[in-house]
């Protein structure tokens, strides 16, 4: 007989499964914070006037890459590939790297200079996400993610576990193999970011054969060291690095814990628990952190009386890195989806998860550190947002 879990279940099943995750994860405990909770907040309903963005903002939509310009309103189609794109990188020389029909391509944001790196085999289209990381085939043959070094001259990317393509010499290499014949295998699903410094790589990964999408984890391989796998759940889990790499943010806004925002040292994957926790009173949710340059932390928070009901709206507050001297930045509150920081720290465009009374699920805003009015952006579930230099 077939079970249904319901999803609140199985967020109950995370909740718990972090907890015990002391063999992966070494933390240490702070007293509670001496702070009111983050109240619940509506929209902003204010037209905004003349806006620019701090830099060309980079973006997949229907299957090809797009830029939109820095006033806001100007997009240019970047790509034609006759394939859908699945995912996109960009340099810090301002060079694209994407898959798209199996392989992994280079170009320059003209689309000029196009060179395809690495080809994989045809594969059968199959829509369902969970399908596919079941797939034997896919497992073993597809190209995904492609993430570009601090540097810009190394790409990694999954193919049968995390390879590693050296721009220099034009060689692949195979950096951690991975095999389903193993006992209880853990495969990798996505590249999800290098250390400032290069020598980490933040993976996504999940056990063989997975039976639903809140299975997945982020993990911390060092290079040419060791894999600390299970940091934090790949659904609600957000994180940051500190500019000179010695700090690792961990941020979890599917569960209200002491551990919903932990600060690590990835040498060792040890953390300190630095979340706000009132257990039996309020339970605190932390979403898409950032380290500002003045050195403080810029977060996403939200307070829900149940450890498993997340809140309604996640509001925006600067804090120490210690997890002390929060202080509220935005009115406004939002549902968010996804994140990505302006490089200055002066603002962050959100992706809304569910829509308000001002904007639809799926808008694309602009949230400035200001509490300014929030500026929507004229992209329609656009996805895969990178800053580019202008």
């Amino acid at each position: 007989m077939k079970i249904s879990i319901q999803p609140k279940l199985i967020l109950t099943l995370i909740g718990l499964l972090l907890i015990t995750l002391s063999a992966c994860l070494t933390t240490t405990d702070y007293p509670p914070q001496e702070s009111e909770p983050v109240p619940e907040m509506t929209t902003q309903n204010l037209t905004p006037g003349k806006f620019d963005l701090p830099a060309p903002l980079f973006y997949l939509q229907n299957g090809q890459i797009w830029r939109l310009d820095t006033d806001a309103q100007s997009t240019q189609q970047l790509t034609d590939e006759k394939a859908p794109i699945e995912s996109f990188d960009l340099s810090v020389n301002g060079k694209l790297a994407y898959i798209s029909n199996n392989s992994l391509i280079t170009s320059d944001t003209q689309d000029v200079n196009r060179q395809v790196l690495r080809v994989g085999p045809a594969l059968p289209p199959m829509s369902d996400a969970l399908a596919r990381l079941n797939d034997l085939e896919y497992i073993t043959t597809a190209l995904r993610t492609p993430c570009w070094s601090p540097d810009g001259q190394k790409i990694a990317f999954i193919e049968n576990g995390l390879q590693i393509f050296n721009l220099e010499t034009g060689q692949t290499e195979m950096v951690w193999h991975q095999s389903i014949t193993a006992s209880d295998p853990t495969l990798f699903e996505s590249v999800l970011s290098w250390s400032p410094n290069g020598r980490f790589i933040l993976v996504g990964q999940y056990n063989y054969p997975i039976e639903n999408k809140y299975l997945r984890w982020i993990s911390l391989l060092q290079l040419g060291e060791s894999l600390h796998s299970k940091l934090l759940p790949v659904t609600g889990g957000s994180f940051a690095w500190s500019p000179d790499a010695d700090d690792l943010f961990l941020a979890n806004q599917a569960y209200g814990s002491n551990r919903s925002l932990m600060r690590c040292k990835p040498e060792t994957a040890q953390c300190h628990m630095i979340a706000e926790f009132e257990p039996a009173r309020w339970y605190f949710y932390y979403a898409h952190p950032f380290v500002s340059p003045d050195g403080l932390l810029l977060v996403l928070i939200g307070a829900s009386s149940d450890p498993v009901q997340p809140p309604q709206g996640l509001n925006l507050i600067s804090l120490r890195q210690d997890g002390y001297g929060r202080k509220q930045l935005r009115s406004d509150s939002y549902q968010v989806e996804s994140a990505l920081w302006a490089p200055a720290g002066n603002g962050v465009l959100i992706r809304l998860a569910q829509g308000t009374g001002d904007f639809p699920a799926g808008s694309t805003l602009w949230l400035s550190v200001e509490d300014l009015p929030a500026v929507s952006l004229p992209l329609h579930n656009a996805t895969n947002l990178r800053w580019g230099v202008d």
